[in-house]
């Protein structure tokens, strides 16, 4: 048969299925990709707001984890665990100044509970860093203990 007229056909006669795409119809006006899009940078919002405010108020690392779009997200449970190091390592800092530098040093241990509350905060400003370019380093020297799972 004739090639050209028949594109159904192969050369010894027989038929070919073409493949038929048909155009699902948008849903209330909108594309499905745009609508999963906007879901996606909702969500993606969320897990930075919520890992934002939890490296400013350390004490509110497990936001992300009761939150229902969040919880099963990994960067943000990567993130609660980053924070909740770090409260865990502000209040050592507070306790170690409280029952032992005022102590042994007296009144001379502010300068060094300053310098240790700084750090604390230098660590909170790279945590942020961190969120605000969607990378999941580790903060340094705390950041390799896992606490969350």
């Amino acid at each position: 048969m004739d090639q050209n007229n028949n594109e159904g056909e192969v050369e010894d006669g027989s038929l070919t299925a073409t493949p038929s795409v048909v155009p699902q119809p948008p849903v209330s006006g909108e594309s499905s990709t745009s609508s999963d899009t906007s879901k996606q940078s909702l969500a993606n919002d969320n897990v930075k707001i919520f890992a934002i405010l939890g490296y400013v108020l350390p004490f509110l690392f497990f936001l992300p984890l009761v939150n229902e779009a969040t919880k099963n997200n990994q960067f943000s449970r990567f993130h609660a665990n980053q924070q909740l190091i770090l409260l865990i390592l502000w209040v050592a800092v507070q306790v170690f100044a409280d029952n032992f530098l005022y102590m042994i040093i007296g009144y001379g241990a502010h300068s060094l509970v300053g310098l240790l509350s700084i750090g604390v905060f230098v660590l909170a400003v790279i945590g942020i860093m961190n969120v605000m370019q969607n990378a999941m380093k580790e903060l340094p020297f705390v950041g390799q203990f896992k606490i969350l799972k």
